[in-house]
């Protein structure tokens, strides 16, 4: 009998309580199954009803997310501000790298020349209004705090820091009076929030090709015979790896309904291996659209 992960339970459990009667009738019992099936299920009316389970993920993304993030905590452990003295002018900063990794011979130099290039920056006075009348002089970014609006701005100069410039494209420095905030005694150095152009179609081929290779898995296996079922069905969960490291689902023209219609038009020709597909997403106001298969009347 397999033993589900945490992660598997609570989904599943989630998708019952979002749609009991799944199966076209109520469920009186359950548990984890041979693998396959995942969870084997007892209908009111006696039937069997396997449930296969798989994550709706977008490998790709993840691999590459998880890269960064084991990257930038190395840098964190380097730099680790959350033990030094922020500068009186300077709430917070975020570094932004050339995805190296730091060496071990340059740690120490570069911790010691990003602290001491963030106490001249706030050493630097406020910009002066400038006259429109003349052009700015060369330099003049450089000598003030550019960074001094609410939004913070990023500087590049690190001529006077050649290890900074190795690693970092720039620091974007963020002002006491600005619109961060960063409690006492938490990392006041690192990493800023993730964004950019995104699209759905990496979320529509992953839970795809998710589905696909469940059934080229299963296509000549015969579970239903092999464990007396009278259904066999496959459950495709939105986990917390996607809603951290992938696209969103959700995009200008696309939401939950759009994306899984296109998946019930992808999954038309395929091979009848599963009775039912259901896509389950626990984040959603309408949490499970069945895909494939005989629908209720």
């Amino acid at each position: 009998m397999v033993m589900l992960r945490s992660d598997e339970r609570s989904a599943w459990e989630c998708f019952l309580e979002a749609w009991p009667l799944f199966a076209h009738e109520e469920i009186i019992g359950w548990k984890g199954g041979q693998d396959p099936p995942d969870i084997l299920c007892t209908s009111k009316s006696g039937k069997a009803i396997g449930v296969e389970l798989t994550k709706w993920v977008e490998y790709g993304q993840i691999t590459e997310a998880r890269g960064r993030d084991l990257l930038e905590k190395s840098y964190l452990t380097i730099i680790n501000s959350e033990n030094e003295q922020r500068p009186e002018h300077i709430e917070c900063v975020h570094l932004h790298h050339k995805y190296l990794r730091i060496t071990q011979k340059d740690a120490a130099i570069f911790r010691k020349q990003l602290f001491e290039f963030l106490v001249i920056e706030n050493a630097k006075p406020e910009p002066a209004p400038l006259n429109p009348m003349f052009s700015i002089p060369e330099g003049h970014w450089n000598k003030v705090q550019n960074w001094s609006l609410p939004s913070g701005a990023p500087v590049n100069d690190f001529a006077a820091y050649p290890i900074l410039g190795k690693y970092l494209t720039d620091v974007w420095i963020y002002p006491r009076k600005g619109i961060m905030h960063c409690p006492a005694g938490e990392p006041w150095a690192g990493f800023g929030l993730r964004c950019g152009w995104y699209s759905g179609e990496a979320m529509i081929q992953g839970v795809i090709d998710r589905i696909r290779a469940k059934i080229t898995k299963y296509e000549n296996e015969g579970i239903p015979a092999r464990h007396a079922l009278g259904e066999f069905d496959l459950l495709c969960f939105y986990c917390d790896e996607a809603l951290l490291h992938n696209s969103p689902i959700s995009t200008v023209g696309l939401d939950f309904r759009k994306l899984s219609d296109q998946v019930e038009q992808a999954l038309k020709c395929e091979s009848k291996v599963f009775d039912r597909i259901f896509l389950f997403h626990p984040y959603e106001d309408t949490k499970v659209v069945q895909v494939y298969g005989e629908k209720s009347k």
